[in-house]
């Protein structure tokens, strides 16, 4: 079977400083032509697709066919119109060594069958994949600037409660659905304020309501509602949530001066792991950005969500109604550390016993409301304490304000030690970067700091009567205190206190 000459092309995008495909092949049959010969010359033109990666359509079909042992040749205009990445250039060019395919480019000089045109070639490689990469990251700078300057969206499609449209000078923003809008206030509303609330219950509210979302069944769930809680373009930019973020480390693309409560906020770039990002959740590869368009939601009732968003997570299962009471999602075996569950009202079984039959514990006789009245014992014990804890606080509060007012004069000192030279600068300025953090955090403690009282869900009579609170009221107690609590097989409670 007689070989052929392969033409390769390839254009991203068409404009003004790119050179087209028809012109690349023009280029490439001059050469050929130059040095005559008899083999015939097919064509492989990639039209639109990048040289970050080889899963290009016409690409393909070349590699195919050099496969097939069908091209003698390949002739390109320039290297990086083969591919922009070293480690896939590597892996093609064995390819084109183990079919014995000459590779010749226009643009650059080189040689393949000696040792330093094999040295330039992958020089050049390096230099095209650099390229590529200085490609990508002035493409990140430009938008970044765009949307550091003039606040434009840059999410895509608006989410609920909002809907795409544009400023009088014509960049994209967000404006209020006004029916839809109704529906966010509502989700943060309760969520923030309710304190029995799930995800879960307030989605069958919401349905109960009429409200539909855009799903195509209509239906709210856990996921749309984590959404719409998380994004920070529902809630007012002010210094208050600047502080929330920057304890996270977040990626800031306006000064800390320009979040004065105009504006909401948006967050860009890819989240790490799990698409939901949490309140511990590292966001140094993120960025966030002031909008051209106001928040509706105020920055504690939104900081308030997430820490709410981020118990509910490790409570897990435990919002659900259940047999077990206050017990639910805390009561373990002591012998194999599985769930206790009530399999059959009001005799409690081991998980591990009943379902696994790794455990051989039995807890016949234990009568569940004996095990209550028990763990009533300890929690009131406990909530008296709740008085001495809101005098603390209060102590805790007198130190804190305290704390910041020493940072700042450290923060001083270390200003007028850089002023004289006493240290470098770059040590100094990592100083007082790490003290400012401190004052943020500690400033962000006191703004969120609420009663003891508050946190439980309670009033703020003192003391807390354990015996006239509801079932509720008890399990949200229960698991705000304790961690978890082991049952032995004599009936003893062990409690392990957060």
């Amino acid at each position: 079977m007689k070989k052929q000459i392969a033409i390769y092309a390839r254009q991203s995008i068409d404009k003004k400083d790119s050179l087209s495909i028809e012109t690349q092949i023009e280029f490439c049959r001059n050469n050929i032509n130059s040095n005559p010969n008899e083999l015939p010359i097919e064509v492989y033109a990639d039209k639109g697709y990048s040289g970050k990666n080889i899963q290009r359509p016409e690409f393909q079909r070349l590699l195919s066919d050099i496969k097939e042992n069908k091209i003698a040749k390949i002739v390109i205009y320039k290297l990086d119109r083969i591919s922009r990445n070293l480690l896939d250039f590597t892996t093609m060019y064995k390819e084109f060594q183990e079919h014995k395919v000459e590779f010749c480019s226009v643009n650059e000089t080189f040689d393949t069958t000696t040792a330093t045109g094999r040295a330039m070639l992958k020089i050049s490689m390096v230099f095209a994949e650099m390229e590529r990469e200085n490609i990508q990251l002035r493409v990140k700078d430009n938008y970044y600037q765009r949307i550091k300057t003039d606040g434009r969206w840059a999410g895509g499609p608006a989410p609920c409660g909002f809907q795409n449209a544009r400023t009088a000078d014509n960049k994209p923003t967000l404006e209020i659905n006004e029916k839809e809008i109704e529906i966010v206030k509502y989700i943060f509303k309760n969520y923030a304020e309710r304190p029995h609330i799930s995800l879960g219950i307030l989605c069958r509210e919401l349905t109960s309501l009429g409200y539909e979302s855009r799903r195509e069944n209509k239906m709210f769930d856990n996921v749309t509602l984590a959404r719409i809680l998380q994004n920070p373009v529902y809630c007012v930019a002010d210094q208050i949530l600047y502080k929330y973020y920057e304890i996270r480390n977040i990626h800031f693309l306006n000064e800390q001066s320009a979040w004065n409560g105009t504006t909401s906020a948006h967050i860009v770039g890819k989240k790490p792991g799990n698409a939901n990002v949490r309140k511990y959740t590292t966001l140094k590869e993120q960025s966030i950005y002031l909008t051209n368009f106001a928040g509706i939601i105020d920055s504690k009732t939104f900081i308030q969500v997430q820490e709410r968003l981020a118990q509910n997570e490790q409570l897990g299962k435990d919002n659900r109604p259940t047999n077990l009471k206050e017990f639910q999602g805390l009561l373990k075996c002591a012998k194999c550390g599985y769930s206790i569950k009530m399999y059959s009202k009001p005799y409690l079984g081991c998980y591990g016993a009943r379902a696994l039959r790794c455990c051989d514990v039995s807890f016949k006789g234990i009568k569940f409301e004996q095990l209550r009245e028990n763990l009533g014992i300890q929690m009131k014990s406990q909530l008296d304490e709740v008085a001495k804890k809101i005098v603390a606080d209060l102590k805790k509060q007198q130190i804190a304000e305290k704390k910041i007012k020493q940072l700042k004069k450290e923060i001083d000192n270390l200003l007028e030690v850089a002023s004289y030279g006493g240290e470098p600068a770059g040590i100094v300025y990592s100083k007082i970067e790490e003290k400012q953090r401190q004052i943020s955090e500690l400033e962000l403690d006191a703004y969120l700091d609420t009663r003891v009282t508050d946190r439980l869900g309670l009033s703020y009579d003192i003391p807390v009567k354990w015996n006239r609170l509801s079932d509720e009221q008890k399990k949200r107690v229960t698991h705000t205190l304790i961690n978890k609590i082991l049952l032995h097989e004599d009936g003893t409670l062990e409690i392990f206190w957060k």
